[in-house]
């Protein structure tokens, strides 16, 4: 483990916890999310923060990140497979992050990001409002009934049904504590985790629940189903949403990942501690993930023949970024493969 010496006057008591391995676009979506940290944080809350990243190449973010406050944690081979937990479930190397956090600095904060996620704006309000009976999660997303709606569309809807299954009639033991959860419970998305110290306690229910509905659904969002039934329950859970972007779809981490490549290859180690540029690299892309998501949207109705919901997600994008050439294409190709 590659532990950096602590700075003079540093007194964090908060983590802010990164997991990026495997691949070099990882690599580089979590370093611009930790810039984009950097480049909004007060400097009350770069003081009390200490940041770990968890990643099997360290030296890849020390190109571009020289800050001595931000430890690294070695994933080794051995490490990996631990996580794991001797299932094939790789998300749940993320509560694996989280608990070793926990444990390593009991007394602090743990706000896990995931890689694919960056800082829009000042957190102070996220940060500050961890507490012992308050979390955070990225936002609320769908009941797990409209989920199944969700997951049929595009025939993965045997997940979902399988995980309303095993949850139906059955009690979910939680600190000790029988729940009942039904297909009208929400799933958080957990693309954020602002999680108070004290949660510790309920770190051995995350896992157990996640290995329990990945084993009897192999639902790939587990991990943050354990994480939503829990928080829910036992906590008051609020939204990051407006403190962050959370590019998850793969359309988006596409575009995102080019416009990384090319911004890493532009800016040297002096530029990326420009907070000016910073939020507006931040704002421009958050621009356009918004435009290319109601984009995606749009094309996809308009291929399908589903006119009315097409044509409102087509006036949505246009009023947007009307002058974007590229988006009047691929709308009326789109249209034009329908009737094909």
């Amino acid at each position: 483990m590659n532990i950096p010496p602590k700075l003079t006057g540093l007194s964090p008591d908060q983590n802010l916890v990164f997991l990026s391995y495997g691949a070099e676009s990882e690599f580089r979506r979590a370093i611009f999310s930790i810039l984009s940290f950097y480049a909004w944080a007060a400097a009350s809350e770069l003081g009390r923060t200490r940041i770990l990243v968890y990643t099997d190449q360290p030296h890849f973010f020390q190109t571009y990140l020289d800050e001595p406050e931000i430890e690294y944690v070695l994933m080794t081979p051995a490490l990996m497979e631990e996580m794991l937990g001797g299932t094939v479930f790789y998300h749940r190397r993320k509560i694996a992050s989280i608990d070793m956090t926990l444990k390593k600095y009991p007394q602090d904060n743990v706000i896990f990001i995931d890689s694919d996620t960056f800082f829009t704006g000042d957190a102070t309000l996220l940060l500050q409002g961890i507490t012992k009976d308050h979390a955070f999660m990225h936002k609320r997303e769908y009941t797990f009934e409209q989920g199944l709606g969700i997951f049929k569309s595009f025939n993965e809807g045997e997940f979902p049904q399988a995980f309303i299954d095993y949850i139906a009639d059955r009690d979910l033991m939680i600190g000790g504590k029988p729940e009942r959860f039904t297909r009208h419970d929400y799933g958080w998305n957990s693309g954020v985790l602002g999680l108070h110290s004290s949660f510790a306690e309920y770190m051995p229910d995350v896992f157990r629940l996640n290995d329990e509905f990945y084993e009897n659904s192999r639902w790939f969002i587990s991990e943050q189903i354990a994480f939503s039934l829990i928080l829910q329950r036992r906590k008051i859970l609020q939204e990051a949403d407006e403190f962050v972007l959370h590019y998850w779809g793969k359309r988006q981490k596409v575009m995102l990942d080019q416009l990384l490549i090319n911004f890493f290859r532009k800016y040297n180690l002096t530029a990326l501690k420009d907070k000016t540029l910073l939020r507006k690299t931040a704002a421009r892309w958050k621009f356009k993930v918004e435009v290319d998501i109601i984009q995606e949207q749009a094309a996809i109705a308009l291929s399908l023949g589903s006119w009315l919901y097409g044509l409102k997600k087509s006036a949505q994008v246009l009023l947007k970024d009307p002058f974007n050439l590229l988006l009047y294409k691929e709308l009326i190709t789109a249209a034009s493969t329908k009737r094909k």
